[in-house]
């Protein structure tokens, strides 16, 4: 469907779905999930309190209770909740695999119904994503699941062949994501926790150890994830679209070619590709192996990049050194580094999480799976206050001076309409440049909440509800390429009401064949209502 929207002529529309089960409160939140193609997840997620969490279904607007989340501490101003799509459910594959089947060996957190892998919650939606990474073939491949067994090793049918025979002990990682909260409040056992989507695992025993002493304020998460990639580009690509194919199903992904190894680098590619890259765009970013015909084992393999030169034939030296040393034919995709960053509490500091299931290190800090820093990136300017939030950047295509970067992370302090940014390229504990100059500065309040929506507009558009009771102008869109804040379309239902921390807004990709669409979604302050736009220009 193609978009013939006739800019002044034509007036985008605000359209009210299906109240929440819940009003929004203070500190209640939603989260989704940014990815650009049909393996996002279909639900935007709502934190109400510490014993209920609900779920929006994108495609049929119907709301859901999902189950307690149980979180302890006290609910209220800087609770917080982050969608992330990867490691979700990882581990090794048994004997008895096709062409378009595996068993799985490491077994499942919670044993899952028939077929339950092959629905994710949309109507006539595929089901959860399976990424196989095969040491015997050297290949990666990612097949959408149609059939599953019960049980916690179930037999796991995918809609089309891996083009390879998936080995035993071959690695599997379900894309389906995890939804994390935090409650407010003196830290205690379970005031962090994760909901592990595909088989609605919720996690205990979560690492508190360097969160501040007491949650409070305001909160605000920004994820990293390497399944979130510029608005031209497709889960699995990366930042830079390459011309290999190394995958082929419902959408065919692309990776760079390397031209040498070593123990502790990578070389890129003389022309094409990231030739044109400048020095050190990607520090802090991964690199991941995605193919290696010549030298098998060294797939699936990702590491942090310490440092590049520029290209061509650009030079990432590495966090740590290769387990086992790549190819100089290997195929690879330089991704986000799966992170979570978050401003909380009233501090500078930036605490940073690790929710892979391997350490994370860029040769001068390391965080280890499932823990904290507040080293790996540098404190900020100044502290947050109720209404700060991240605006990232990682959507857009950098301009040709690199005024603008994939590895800019904004951040609205709150509280007025001072502005800083993150680039953690920059350095490699990231750099932060206070009070940047951007046009059209209006006050963040208490109650103001935000979604980077990437899918369209080049990836630019962070959208903003700033609040203030009865007002008929608060929705904002601030362009995270360009530093320009801009009025948005009005809600036709006027928000009113005490206001309260937390954030009531989120993004998610309308897919209409080839086409893409954002859409963006609020819930109103201190009620059920819920509102949805389809952005069109």
């Amino acid at each position: 469907m193609a978009n013939t929207f006739k800019k002044v002529i034509d007036r985008q529309m605000w359209a009210q779905v299906a109240p929440a089960p819940n009003a929004h409160g203070v500190a209640v939140c939603v989260a989704s999930d940014l990815r650009s193609d049909v393996s996002r997840n279909p639900f935007v997620y709502q934190l109400v309190s510490a014993t209920i969490l609900n779920r929006f279904n994108i495609v049929t607007k119907g709301w859901n209770f999902v189950q307690s989340p149980a979180l302890a501490g006290t609910f209220g101003a800087g609770a917080a909740m982050a969608f992330v799509p990867s490691f979700g459910a990882v581990g090794v594959i048994a004997a008895g695999a096709t062409t378009t089947s595996v068993v799985l060996s490491t077994a499942l957190a919670t044993a899952v119904g028939v077929n339950m892998l092959a629905n994710r919650g949309g109507s006539g939606d595929y089901g959860f994503k399976l990424r196989i990474i095969d040491t015997v073939a050297g290949k990666t491949a990612e097949r959408f699941i149609v059939g599953n067994s019960s049980g916690t090793t179930p037999t796991i049918q995918v809609l089309s062949s891996f083009g390879f025979t998936p080995s035993t002990g071959a690695r599997y990682e379900i894309l389906g994501g995890r939804v994390f909260m935090l409650s407010a409040g003196v830290l205690a056992a379970n005031i962090w926790r994760s909901l592990e989507v595909a088989t609605n695992t919720l996690s205990t025993g979560l690492s508190t150890t360097n969160l501040p002493a007491t949650i409070g304020t305001d909160s605000s998460i920004m994820v990293l994830d390497e399944q979130y990639v510029p608005y031209d580009c497709a889960p699995g690509e990366g930042m830079i679209k390459g011309t290999y194919n190394y995958d082929t199903g419902i959408v065919a992904r692309y990776a760079l070619a390397a031209t040498a190894a070593a123990a502790g680098t990578l070389t890129g590619q003389a022309s094409n590709g990231d030739s044109v890259v400048a020095a050190n765009e990607f520090r802090n970013f991964q690199i991941r192996i995605v193919e290696d015909t010549v030298t098998p084992t060294a797939v699936g393999q990702r590491r942090i990049i310490a440092s590049h030169t520029a290209g061509p034939s650009a030079v990432y030296t590495l966090g740590t050194n290769w387990t086992v040393t790549p190819s100089s034919s290997a195929k690879f995709v330089i991704e986000l580094p799966n992170l979570l960053l978050m401003r909380s509490s009233s501090t500078t500091s930036v605490y940073t999480y690790n929710y892979t299931d391997a350490t994370i290190n860029n040769g001068t800090n390391n965080i280890t799976s499932g823990s904290w820093s507040t080293t790996y990136f540098g404190v900020a300017p100044a502290a947050n206050v109720s209404g700060g939030m991240w605006a990232p950047s990682w959507g857009i295509r950098p301009d040709v001076g690199r005024n603008a970067r994939q590895s800019f992370c904004y951040f609205f302090r709150g509280g007025g309409v001072l502005l800083d940014v993150l680039d953690i390229a920059a350095s490699i504990t990231g750099t932060w440049t206070a009070t940047v100059t951007y046009d059209g500065g209006v006050a963040l309040t208490t109650g103001t909440s935000g979604t980077y929506s990437p899918f369209e507009n080049e990836g630019r558009m962070f959208y903003m509800n700033i609040y203030v009771a009865s007002a008929v102008n608060q929705m904002y869109r601030f362009d995270v390429q360009n530093r320009v804040l801009s009025p948005f379309t009005p809600t036709d239902f006027l928000q009113a009401g005490g206001a309260g921390a937390g954030n009531r807004m989120a993004a998610y990709a309308a897919i209409d064949g080839t086409d893409t669409y954002d859409v963006v979604f609020l819930l109103a302050t201190a009620s059920t209502i819920s509102q949805e736009m389809v952005v069109l220009v």
